[in-house]
């Protein structure tokens, strides 16, 4: 009987599963079409998580070693995971340069750094502070307007979606975010690369490096999320110890405001990378001031040494650092000299790598600014830096700047200069806190101190670089300072309250605006991710490739035909710098002078292609559309017309924007 039983089951389990697999063979799940984007999806989500925790274990360890009674809360553990990141970026480029990039070797540094982490107790003792940095913010938000959470959440949700695109839109990072770390995995080291944005300080790259060496170009827009995420809470939990609650979240929905910071949080760029660092120079600056602890300045000059690592630009955050610690200690010489010398030494060997390897391979620490070098001469120099294309002296425009960068119409790229209009209301309010900083508490006037200070050297120099070329008209550069400046921002306009009275309730209408100007930017926000559909396309029901098709069918045309070529191919790209993704040995056309140079070099067409030919091109690759407007010189277009005429066409874009010609061997 029982033989029998188990035999009736075996029948019935056996039919059961014909049935279904019948079933489903024929119907199939539409989750098994996209089955290898879906795990795609998981294992882009594994890495970044991945990464993101070891950052936050290396940066704990790291705080816990300069600091070992520091407060254990939400500031230190965005601290950690800003810095962790950075110290990832430094392993990532040493590796790099070693020639370790291959993916079982990038995966087993993560597997061993993760496993370090769990033996030292910095795992659990992470997932802790987590836990409770989340506890926190939660218990804060119950004192704050609806709108503002609403706002807050609605922005961490569409902006972390937007993350999940390819990387079509985001022009840098095709041209040097995202080729640097693609071209160290592909060579296994460095070359001496005629390619200045190369030899700029790769410290983000470096991390971006980890993520696509591990077989995600996902994960260097979701690394870079997440330091606009670090600094957002740094912020809010700056502002929140020093002011409270309602002031740290109308700091934080500040920054929601400002499409620009969204909108660039969704990229694989550097510049939120930037403002991290800088925010956290600056809180850590003025920790050490209050606490008379100056064990908080060394973590002060790692921010400044990392930002070192992220653009020259940065340099005013040293600067700014030095400046501050000068006036701290003027009445104490011996301390001021010692600080200052460690202040400097520290930050410059954190930063000191980037310098040292463009001095050995290029000539010049600072490549290709003031002292030139390997591939660089006047010509070059001279087109680069653009002189004399700026606003000038105008002290209309200089008075009118404010208005300017609001509404971004002189930006060279209008896509990431929008910074909202809530900045600007409260420009007066932030200033009026700073000119009365001396009448508040000896910590918050330090704060504004710092902010006030950083905000200004960084906005002089913005704006000096506005007046000599427009190449650095870019309000995007001054997020940096931006990022703090939100802070006395907030306190202005938190302030408006005392204002109030039964007739008027100045505040009430002044955050009715606000909240209308911020749901209108996010409304638009959503729009964009509907139209998009991110999930769409990391689900693999929208292919990648149709998606750059639709959104950049120029650039997606010029890959395809780049790699039609033959393996062994040489391509020399005129009037295009992006080359992202482009399979073949190419040399981009960054700062759009390749001609231009050439016929500074060569003077004539014949002598052009022979040199083409003679340093081993094989092909052409041709921006058609760019090129009248890069040679607005007469004799330069027809030099261009005359070697054009020397190639023979291979192909052209549909849209015809697009053309790859063959040097002829003779």
């Amino acid at each position: 009987m029982e033989q029998k039983k188990i035999l009736l089951g075996s029948a019935i389990i056996a039919w059961s599963g014909l049935v279904i697999a019948a079933y489903f063979v024929v119907h199939k799940p539409f989750a098994l079409q996209v089955v290898d984007h879906l795990t795609g999806l998981a294992w882009t989500l594994v890495v970044t998580c991945l990464l993101l925790f070891n950052a936050l274990a290396i940066g704990l360890a790291t705080i816990k070693r300069l600091m070992p009674d520091a407060a254990e809360d939400t500031l230190s553990l965005v601290l950690a995971g800003g810095i962790g990141l950075g110290e990832l970026g430094l392993l990532g480029f040493a590796l790099a340069a070693m020639g370790a990039s291959k993916f079982w070797m990038l995966l087993t540094a993560q597997i061993l750094i993760l496993g370090w982490s769990l033996w030292k107790g910095r795992g659990q003792k992470t997932v802790s502070l987590i836990r409770r940095s989340i506890a926190e913010i939660n218990s804060s938000r119950l004192f704050i307007p609806p709108w503002i959470i609403w706002a807050a959440l609605l922005a961490l949700i569409l902006t972390f979606l937007m993350t999940l695109l390819p990387p079509a839109d985001a022009f840098d990072a095709l041209l040097y975010h995202l080729t640097i770390p693609e071209l160290w995995l592909r060579d296994g080291g460095l070359k001496a690369y005629n390619f200045p944005h190369y030899w700029f300080p790769g410290l983000v790259e470096g991390v971006y490096f980890w993520g696509l060496g591990l077989k995600s170009e996902i994960v260097p827009q979701q690394i870079h999320f997440a330091w606009g995420l670090y600094a957002a809470i740094l912020i809010w939990g700056w502002t929140r110890r020093l002011w409270g609650d309602l002031t740290a979240w109308w700091a934080l929905i500040l920054m929601v405001s400002m499409p620009s910071f969204l909108r660039l949080a969704t990229w694989a760029y550097t510049d939120l990378a930037l403002a991290f660092f800088g925010a956290a120079m600056l809180y850590t600056l003025s920790q050490g001031r209050v606490q008379a602890d100056t064990r908080w300045w060394n973590l002060s000059a790692i921010s400044a040494g990392m930002a070192m690592g992220v653009k020259y630009t940065s340099f005013v955050m040293p600067l700014t650092a030095i400046i501050l610690i000068c006036v701290w200690k003027i009445h104490n010489r011996r301390d001021l000299y010692v600080e200052v010398i460690k202040f400097a030494s520290l930050s410059a060997a954190v930063g000191a790598i980037w310098y040292l390897r463009n001095w050995i391979w290029m000539g010049n620490p600072i490549y290709p600014f003031l002292f030139g070098g390997r591939y660089w001469d006047q010509f070059r120099s001279a087109w680069f830096a653009t002189p004399g294309t700026g606003a000038g002296w105008d002290l209309k425009a200089l008075i009118l700047l404010p208005f300017t960068i609001t509404l971004g119409y002189q930006d060279i790229n209008a896509i990431d200069a929008d910074i909202g209009p809530l900045l600007l209301v409260a420009l007066p309010l932030a200033f009026w806190v700073i000119a009365i900083k001396r009448h508040v508490e000896n910590s918050r006037r330090t704060a504004l101190s710092a902010i006030g200070l950083f905000s200004f050297i960084s906005a002089a120099f913005w704006v000096y670089g506005y007046i000599v070329t427009k190449d650095l008209w870019q309000t995007r550069l001054l997020l940096p300072a931006i990022v703090p400046f939100v802070i006395p921002a907030s306190v202005g306009l938190t302030a408006l309250s005392a204002l109030d009275r039964k007739r008027l309730r100045l505040f009430f209408i002044v955050s009715g605006l606000a909240a209308i100007s911020i749901y209108a930017n996010l409304f638009n926000l959503a729009l964009s991710v509907i139209a998009r559909n991110p999930l769409s396309i990391a689900a693999g029901i929208v292919t990648s490739q149709s998606y750059l098709e639709r959104y950049q069918s120029g650039y997606a045309y010029a890959l395809q035909m780049v790699s039609q070529t033959p393996s062994n191919s040489r391509i020399y790209s005129l009037f295009e710098p992006r080359s992202y993704g482009m399979s073949r040995t190419i040399q981009p056309d960054p700062i759009l002078d390749n001609f231009s140079h050439d016929v500074y070099l060569y003077k004539e067409s014949e002598n052009i292609v022979h040199t083409w030919r003679s340093q081993g091109y094989t092909y052409i690759l041709l921006n058609v559309r760019a090129a009248p407007i890069i040679l607005d010189n007469p004799g330069d277009r027809a030099v261009f017309d005359g070697t054009i005429d020397l190639l023979k066409q291979i192909s052209t874009s549909p849209d015809g924007n697009y053309e790859l010609l063959e040097i002829p061997a003779r």
